[in-house]
């Protein structure tokens, strides 16, 4: 029988059927019902090469015909149908590979009244029956019609989402518009909308006949897929340590730079940001560091482009670049970056080998999506800042004269004949240099692409203007950045991503909080004649004269990367990457002749210049393989990766100027002090290796190695071999799992490998030499360092175990995980014979340890329709140490201590009177338990070796910088269009150096100002008083190291919070806008401390290894509120 006999005997049924009338009308149509009934049953009889027969098909909003016409070229089936049965079942579309032609029917026919029988190999097609006979007068229930459109939070349409009458087979699906109508429905009914990846929503008809529906990606579908080196993973087929975070919960806290965004919010990984200055980088340590030479941060991947700090020449370069340059994380705007994955373990950073011994940052920023209208989104927001606790109370003029008099008269010194220059000055020089600053940011994307995602774009700009609390201080950047991607003949692949930016920093003040606390009150900002008021017995200028210095930092960066990529069979896929990371840029620094120093030295103003460059390029190639047989799952990847790394730099000083306004730069200077350059190179070639393979989901199984040879090593020691290997058993797809049903996913894994560090300076094994070195007025030549050609890798071994779990169908979910880091052949000092021209030379010396636990628990505590609250907490405990130094020496390193620990004395607490000094005197082996100048109110230290007296074996380990525990805890609530996070980050057991307790609160000259607090200090009528007494130039050294300094600086913090809004309605799209969303943000909202210094959590010294936990109060952290405003168009 063929189609068009079908279509007229069909056409004939229907003809008859409208001729019988009357009585027999009734009894025809149950008659036809049974009979068709009857003939369903006789065709349920398939045969084996009827619907058992497979098909792949590809078809996007076709007609049900021509899936019919690929299901009949394909096989040796033919449809039985009618054109107008077709015509009422709309449009589909499908994607199958290898599935039965029984499965396609149901999947086309699917929320639709089609229905389908069998006899031999034809297929009819008819409409769904109910298998029993109606009442014969049925009350019809009250139908309407339904219409509406299904959008995504961003506002874009979404195609093939499943619209079903609850209870029911009745239903349709979304078009490419995310448009959607049902005739004739029941009205006491409800729909529900679901499509994979999105959270189904159920709404009730009553609601009217136009629904619009907006789902939200499911919490699981956001973190589903890891960026891990070059590829990613699903994070189910994980077997590493990776946390990961996303573009919007970075984008909640209000920081001009990434980096310190993640405080808290990864276990492994302990943030601190430097200070509250604009532009402020954070030091970040993964697990630990690793290295006494090199720096500790990790390694960051942005886009695919490597980039280490300093350049990857070591510790000191980093030092020498935060002081001189802008950090390279600057030029990454925040608002572009769409994920950030860390990775931890050996197993998922060992793809990097030589440079991942301290962690991986991967940055992926924003793509284009498929879309039928391009996306954009405006932003804008308005900051203001204060210093978030500014607790010091210093002394007025009065005061500070009366202190200054007091000091000289314990001490039996007169006071120094110009000691008050401005009679009746008195200057609060914080509340003159400081103010509430207001900053702002500015941002555009357009984001987009063709429906069936073959070619995606991204663009987009932003201005960020980061004032200063502290007056003349900011940090500025305009940036642009593109992403297109396009697929060429289904097989070519092609993509580009740039972005430029231009960045400054300006201010003499971002370092100067210290110094402008403790300038003297009693000097005017102006003296009688109009200059600036200066200290009588100092070379430095008045804090308001210095921070208005010219100052500045600027920068230009542009980083690309081009790509390629061609299917060259099934599953088998060549990438190749070309990526440029480019930066230069300039530091000026001015001193005029009205400045202190420079009238006090006969000079007519100063100025440095310092002008840098550093390039690299990498050129990566890799064939990626991932096929799946069966039950059998295989991702192999191959690569082979080339990077070169250059920088170079001048330097110069000069002076004599003859106009400090316009005749200031370099070409007007009388003379030329210092002129100096140089720069760095090196190369790295590299050959890895990855694959990952599971079976049936349930026993996962990872290898992974990288060959890189580098030029920093001597001919026998450039390559480098890190291999490492994991494995993970999915125990919940376990039969004896099975009954455990509040169990929804559990995931044991454990990884042991091995990654390298040469991040130091190059070329260590051979001899250079730099000039410099004066001998009879003639410029010569000496060695810088005594090479060592022995000189290898730093390796680091690591061992990881965890479970991961979900419970109570995923309202408890979680990992708990152990480390363990060993780094063997640190570099360190080792002395060698001076007839080498040196004391020491560098060499692989010392093992270090780091280990700790990890624990990550959140919870959907609530999800209702409405409302909706989420919790996640993590911790992190991790202890480092020296393992051995091997004879090998490095600052303070000590065997059984980590890098940042803190030496001192411990005070006993203060003489009362003579005779307490008499009595311990007396005992003491040379007469003096302390000093010849200890005298009543001085500190009393502890004699802890029991030798009888106070000398450098009383020195002994007091604290360590480095927490016993540190996390974070996010909390989020959402009712209907609100949403309120609260973002808290702690730190317990770490200890912090208060500098700024050591020099307010003891008196040494006349030449600074104190804390009020030096008015309660120890004299014969306050005995009870824990300060020293007030004593010029402080005879006992009561400032000497001591745990009165060190404190524990354990605290709670609510880090950030912020509240907003969304604002989602019809009215809206008249003026073609999708959503509006408008928030505030407190950033630092409080802290529960003992610390008695000003905040915390600080660092002033991110790039120092050895200087970590120090505060010297340089620039304090800032309480910042934001309120900004997010148009989606």
């Amino acid at each position: 029988m063929n189609l068009l006999t079908c279509s007229k005997q069909a056409r004939f049924v229907q003809q008859n059927c409208k001729k019988n009338t009357g009585m027999f009308t009734t009894q025809i149509m149950k008659a036809m019902k049974l009979t068709f009934i009857l003939l369903t049953a006789s065709f349920l009889q398939l045969s084996a090469t009827g619907l058992s027969q497979n098909v792949t098909i590809s078809l996007k909003d076709a007609p049900v015909e021509k899936v019919f016409r690929e299901i009949e070229r394909q096989t040796s089936i033919g449809f039985l149908y009618t054109k107008k049965m077709l015509q009422e079942s709309g449009k589909v579309t499908i994607n199958v590979k290898n599935v039965s032609v029984e499965d396609v029917l149901k999947q086309c026919f699917y929320g639709k009244s089609l229905d389908f029988v069998i006899q031999n190999n034809t297929i009819v097609i008819t409409k769904k029956y109910k298998a029993v006979i109606e009442e014969e007068n049925p009350v019809a229930p009250p139908a309407i019609d339904i219409k509406g459109r299904v959008t995504d939070t961003e506002g874009e349409p979404l195609a093939g989402v499943s619209v079903l009458v609850t209870g029911t087979n009745t239903g349709t699906t979304t078009n490419a518009n995310g448009e959607y109508s049902l005739a004739g429905i029941d009205a006491n009914n409800k729909l529900t909308f679901s499509i994979v990846g999105y959270t189904s929503q159920t709404v009730s008809l009553k609601s009217g006949s136009t629904i619009n529906i907006v789902l939200s990606v499911e919490v699981k579908q956001q973190s589903e897929i890891v960026v891990v080196g070059y590829g990613s993973v699903k994070r189910k087929d994980l077997t590493g340590a990776v946390s990961s975070i996303s573009g919007e919960e970075i984008n909640k806290v209000t920081n001009s730079l990434f980096d310190a965004s993640l405080t808290g919010r990864a276990p492994g990984v302990q943030v601190v940001k430097s200070s509250g200055a604009p532009g402020a980088v954070a030091s970040i340590r993964i697990r630990g560091g690793t290295s006494a030479v090199g720096t500790n941060e990790p390694l960051y991947v942005i886009d695919g482009v490597p980039i280490e700090m300093g350049d990857g020449f070591g510790n000191s370069a980093y030092q020498n670049d935060l002081r001189y340059k802008l950090p390279p994380l600057s030029n990454i705007n925040p608002e572009d970056i769409e994920s950030i994955d860390i990775l931890k373990d050996a197993s998922s950073a060992a793809i990097y080998g030589s440079r991942a011994a301290n962690g991986v940052v991967i940055v992926t920023t924003k793509r284009g999506k498929k879309s039928s209208k391009p996306n954009v989104n405006f932003g804008y927001s308005n900051s203001f800042d204060r210093f978030s606790n500014y607790t010091y109370s210093m002394l007025d003029a009065d005061q500070y004269h009366d202190v200054v008099t007091t000091a000289y008269q314990n001490a039996g010194t007169a006071l120094p004949a110009t000691f008050i220059a401005y009679p009746g000055a008195n200057t609060n020089w914080v509340d003159l240099t400081t103010r509430t600053a207001s900053s702002n940011n500015l941002f555009l994307s357009i984001t987009g692409g063709t429906n069936d995602g073959s070619s995606l774009y991204s663009f987009s700009g932003g201005l960020t203007n980061q004032n200063g609390v502290i007056k003349f201080t900011d940090f500025t950047r305009k940036n642009l950045r593109t992403s297109l991607e396009t697929v060429l003949f289904k097989k070519l692949h092609f993509g580009t991503n740039i972005n430029y930016s231009s960045t400054g920093n300006s201010g003499n003040g971002t370092g100067q909080f210290y110094t402008i606390t403790k300038y003297r009150p009693d000097v005017p900002l102006f003296d009688v004649n109009g200059k600036y008021g200066a200290s009588p017995d100092s070379v430095l200028s008045n804090p308001f004269a210095r921070i208005s210095q010219i100052s500045e930092v600027k920068n230009e960066g542009i980083l690309t990367s081009f790509f390629g990529e061609i299917e060259l069979i099934k599953g088998l896929k060549f990438r190749s990457t070309i990526s440029t990371n480019n930066n230069k840029g300039n530091n000026v620094r001015y001193t005029p002749s009205t400045d202190v120093f420079e009238i006090r030295n006969g000079r007519k103003g100063s100025r440095t210049d310092y002008l840098y460059s550093s390039s690299s390029t990498i050129f990566d190639n890799t064939l990626t393989f991932d096929r799946q047989f069966n039950k059998h799952s295989l991702n192999l990847l191959s690569g082979v990766s080339f990077t070169k790394v250059e920088n170079e730099f001048t330097s110069i000083s000069s002076t004599g100027f003859q106009d400090d306004y316009v005749l200031n730069n370099l070409g007007s200077a009388g003379s030329i002090q210092t002129y100096t350059s140089g720069g760095g190179i090196s190369g790295l070639s590299s050959y890895f290796l990855r694959s990952n393979y599971n079976y049936a989901g349930k026993y996962f199984v990872t290898f992974t190695g990288r060959a890189d040879h580098s030029t920093k090593f001597g001919p026998d020691n450039r390559w480098g071999f890190f291999p490492s290997g994991a494995i993970a058993w999915k125990i919940t797809k376990e039969n004896f799992m099975q009954s455990a049903a509040f169990v929804n996913d559990l995931k044991l894994r454990v990884s042991y490998g091995k990654t390298g560090s040469a991040n130091f300076s190059d070329f260590q094994y051979a001899t250079f030499f730099g000039s410099g070195s004066f001998y009879n007025n003639n410029n010569g030549v000496i060695a810088n360092t005594i090479p060592n050609p022995n000189i290898r890798w730093e390796s680091t071994y690591q061992f990881d175990a965890a479970i991961d779990f979900e419970l109570f169908k995923n309202k408890l979910y979680g990992s708990i995980g152990y480390f363990q880091k060993t780094t063997n052949g640190m570099i360190l000092n080792r002395q060698i014979i001076r007839e080498t021209g040196g004391t020491n030379q560098f060499a692989n010396m010392g093992d270090f340890l780091n280990k700790g636990w990890e624990i990550q628990i959140g919870s959907e505590l609530i999800k209702r329709k409405d409302l909706s609250f989420k919790s996640d907490i993590n911790i992190t405990r991790y202890r480092s140490k020296v393992l051995k130094l091997n004879d090998g020496s490095y600052l303070n390193l000590k065997e059984g201590q980590p890098i940042g620990y803190f030496t001192g004395y411990k005070v006993a607490g203060i003489f009362q009177d003579q005779s307490e000094i008499n009595l311990l005197n007396a005992a003491a082996p040379n007469g003096y338990y302390q000093s010849i100048n200890t005298k009543p109110g001085d500190f009393k230290f502890i004699d802890v070796n029991g030798d009888g007296f106070i000398g450098s074996d009383d020195n002994t380990v007091i604290g360590k910088a480095e927490p016993d525990f540190f996390g974070g805890w996010n909390n989020i609530v959402q009712y209907k269009n609100f949403e309120l996070t609260a973002f808290f980050n702690f730190s317990i057991g770490n200890s912090l150096y208060n500098s700024g307790k050591r020099d307010l609160l003891f008196f040494t000259t006349n030449t600074n100002n104190y804390s009020t607090d030096l008015l309660n200090a120890w004299s014969p009528g306050k005995s009870s008083s824990s300060l020293p007494r007030v004593v010029v130039n402080d005879p006992n050294n009561n400032r000497r190291d001591s745990d009165f300094f060190i404190e524990k600086a354990s605290y709670f913090k609510l880090k950030n919070l912020q509240f907003s809004y969304l604002l989602k309605d019809d009215f809206l799209s008249k003026a073609y806008i999708k959503s509006i969303k408008a928030y505030a943000t407190v950033s630092n909202v409080f802290v529960i401390t003992k610390y008695s210094g000003l905040d915390p959590e600080v660092n002033a010294a991110p790039s120092n290894n050895f200087s970590q936990g120090i505060d010297n109060n340089i620039y304090p952290q800032t309480r910042t509120i934001t309120l900004g405003i997010n148009v989606n168009f």
